[in-house]
């Protein structure tokens, strides 16, 4: 009798303990949230939302990169970012200081920040953001905004299309939302050029080091669908050609390279 009364006293001990070593998720496991819309795109703008969570104390440094992968001279990508504001958790208005022109400083946070600003697009250069009625072509670094402490944690992005008939063209990992997808931190979100737009899609199949991986080209155009045929078939020799110089295809992320 007296094991059975004491039973649940030790369950009840033993949870408690579970409960107190169970490991929390490091900041680091906590993601970057962003959203991107295009309310005034004929103005060539978009809205951008970011939060970051689980901050440490101390003011959170955001940045707008200098650089863009590939495109190693520096740009002033800050220049088109404009109406910048920050809230807590609670929603708060928070501090917002420029210490210098492509850096934001937020102080007074509660361990949570959420960013809003405009940017500005009308560069369809691959370097710069394009963005207008017909598409929105983003170049990451010139398009959102990172925060220094926060550069490996995981990042999740929604995309919020202008028209019904855009479609979304990005080499970052999709999710069951068809809109938003997700990169395992910043260094891959950067290099992760993305188009928006009732753009036409081609994709075949590349066999190389024993696997089989998708190639898929979009592209947003004005032509007919024979001339878009045409020119993936150029497409394709390039590819063909450049495995048969290196005797390779890399490793696509997913098995599909966009």
């Amino acid at each position: 009798m007296t094991s059975n009364w004491r039973f649940p006293s030790v369950l009840a001990a033993s949870l408690l303990i579970a409960a107190a070593v169970e490991p929390q998720p490091t900041r680091d496991a906590v993601p970057v949230v962003y959203e991107i819309a295009f309310p005034n795109a004929v103005h060539h703008e978009a809205e951008v939302r970011v939060v970051f969570a689980n901050l440490g104390p101390g003011p959170l440094e955001l940045r707008m990169s200098r650089s863009s992968p590939g495109r190693y001279a520096l740009h002033e990508f800050a220049k088109n970012v404009h109406r910048v504001k920050a809230v807590d958790s609670r929603n708060r208005v928070l501090s917002v200081t420029r210490p210098n022109p492509h850096q934001w400083d937020v102080s007074g946070h509660d361990g949570t920040v959420v960013v809003t600003y405009t940017l500005f697009g009308d560069r369809a250069d691959g370097t710069y953001a394009a963005i207008d009625r017909t598409h929105a072509h983003l170049n990451m670094p010139a398009t959102f905004m990172w925060a220094r402490g926060t550069e490996s944690r995981p990042i999740r992005i929604t995309f919020q299309p202008r028209s019904k008939d855009w479609k979304v063209a990005t080499q970052l990992a999709p999710t069951r939302a068809p809109l938003t997808f997700t990169a395992p931190g910043l260094q891959y979100f950067m290099d992760s050029p993305t188009e928006l737009s009732a753009h036409d899609v081609r994709t075949w199949n590349v066999a190389s080091g024993g696997r089989t991986q998708t190639i898929r080209f979009a592209l947003h155009h004005n032509g007919s669908a024979s001339e878009l045929d045409s020119f993936v078939l150029n497409v394709r020799k390039v590819v063909a050609e450049q495995q048969a110089m290196w005797g390779e295809l890399p490793r696509f992320d997913n098995g599909t390279y966009t």
